[in-house]
């Protein structure tokens, strides 16, 4: 009896908190955002930097046309990718299986130096968003030689 009055206590000052933390809340003033594209991603993502170094964040937008590529290239940092048209395959340059296929809808990531082949095999326009952190200064694409294991 006496842990249901506890919570009980518990659950009405957490709701008084929250009311008074909406009452002090200052409204914005032309000032909004627009979410461009959302999307779940199907792994984990844990991102880790030096501690002691700067980083610069790229935000970029991709556009693939049909039957279109990437060639092949890596990043010198780590990249979140999220779809938000078309599809594409992606080659990877490390893989046995060398092809993977991402849709609207969902995300990908990046791993710094991970050599890859992106090529828009649909018929219609890929579009995607894609964050890098990368190292201060340091250019957000580097062209690769292709690796030998897929047929570009």
């Amino acid at each position: 009896m006496r842990n249901t009055r506890t919570v009980n206590i518990v659950v009405a000052v957490a709701f008084a908190a929250a009311v008074a933390t909406a009452a002090w809340a200052t409204p914005g003033s032309a000032f909004s955002t627009t979410p461009l594209v959302r999307s779940t991603a199907a792994v984990r993502i844990n991102v880790k930097t030096h501690p002691y170094t700067l980083n610069d964040v790229q935000l970029q937008s991709v556009v693939g046309q049909p039957g279109r590529f990437s060639g092949w290239h890596s990043h010198p940092g780590y990249g979140i990718v999220v779809v938000r048209a078309g599809t594409v395959a992606i080659y990877d340059g490390d893989d046995r299986t060398c092809t993977r296929y991402v849709s609207a809808g969902e995300v990908f990531t990046e791993e710094p130096g991970h050599v890859h082949f992106v090529q828009n095999e649909g018929t219609v326009a890929y579009e995607a968003y894609a964050t890098f952190i990368l190292p201060l200064g340091v250019p957000s694409r580097t062209d690769a030689p292709s690796p030998g294991n897929c047929p570009f």
